[in-house]
């Protein structure tokens, strides 16, 4: 006996309503195993299917189910909306008198448009930039911003060449992986030298600038794509070093992970740091997934301590990087 085509409709909308609640509820266990924290990273994309297909089911049910999938759909929208907040300005302490302006890039290891990420840096007047992907051939561009050539005409007409201090003259760089490069730290402010790790291999680099004579931690991190991936057994790794740095401390990065994931809740509770509030879109997966238009992700975030108070953060403009940078204006 064959099916009512309704019915068949029905149970089809019921395996697409199944095979995206399961890993959008399975998201909400990601401290139980690193595959579910996968399904976190992609929380918001479940929901925006899951929305219209309960939507589509209410309607295949008589009035008592129907009110029940539309009291999920009201749900699910709720949290939607609450997870797409921007962010919103605070309003800064009078004490706060302090101001770090912060760039978070991650340059990818194929960038060629170098001469427009160099000026860009030149222009921004950042106190630090926070940097994963580099490449031998970007910190050899990179390096430039050390020193500037000028001239000064002494006597007569013989000119005397001089290096001027450039730009970004304290730079660290550490070894993350062979193809994608390191990450780093460029900064305008003089490093202390004992207070500086690299991690090689694991992505993570720290070192304390002084601004104004006063000690500020910056750490620079790229962390693996999640499960399959090595991403779990890398936080793992580092989460010990957070005990050896204290505030006010700045983590920022490619976490490859959203802000709600176990992956940056697990750095937010070693490190006594909290991400900054706010949705935002920071790398275009149009390469790798092209049958999807304006695919984005959430994976690039900055983590501060108790010290600081965030006046403004915004995602800013394409560099030749599947990355977008993102600008963080700190008072402290």
């Amino acid at each position: 006996m064959s099916q009512h085509p309704k019915n068949i409709i029905k149970q089809l909308i019921y395996v697409v309503f199944i095979s995206i609640a399961v890993p959008f509820l399975l998201s909400f266990l990601n401290f139980l195993h690193p595959l579910f924290d996968s399904y976190s990273h992609f929380r918001i994309h479940l929901l925006l299917l899951l929305i219209p297909t309960m939507l589509l089911l209410a309607f295949f049910h008589e009035i008592k189910n129907l009110l029940i999938y539309l009291l999920l759909v009201l749900l699910a929208s709720l949290y939607l909306y609450y997870l797409n907040q921007p962010f919103k300005p605070q309003l800064i302490d009078q004490d706060k008198n302090n101001t770090i302006k912060h760039i978070q890039f991650n340059l990818l290891f194929s960038n060629s448009k170098m001469d427009k990420v160099i000026n860009y840096f030149k222009e921004s007047q950042a106190d630090v930039i926070t940097l994963q992907e580099v490449t031998e051939e970007h910190r050899e561009r990179l390096e430039e911003l050390t020193r500037e050539l000028y001239s000064v005409e002494l006597q007569g007409e013989f000119p005397y060449l001089s290096w001027k201090e450039g730009a970004y003259p304290y730079q660290a760089y550490c070894e993350f992986h062979s193809i994608v490069g390191a990450v780093a730290i460029l900064s305008k402010h003089p490093f202390n030298d004992e207070k500086s790790v690299c991690l090689q291999g694991e992505g993570l680099q720290w070192s304390q600038i002084f601004v104004k004579k006063e000690p500020v931690n910056i750490v620079s991190i790229h962390t693996h794509w999640p499960y399959p991936y090595a991403q779990a057994e890398q936080i793992q790794y580092i989460k010990p070093i957070f005990k050896h740095i204290s505030s006010p401390m700045i983590i920022s990065g490619d976490f490859n992970a959203a802000s709600w994931s176990h992956t940056v809740k697990e750095i937010e509770k070693h490190s006594d740091t909290k991400v900054i509030d706010g949705l935002r879109w920071t790398i275009s997966l149009k390469k790798q997934v092209p049958f999807i238009p304006n695919f984005k992700l959430a994976i690039d975030h900055i983590l501060v301590s108790k010290e600081f108070q965030v006046k403004n953060i915004f995602v800013d403009k394409e560099l030749g990087s599947d990355h977008l940078p993102v600008v963080t204006v700190l008072n402290y």
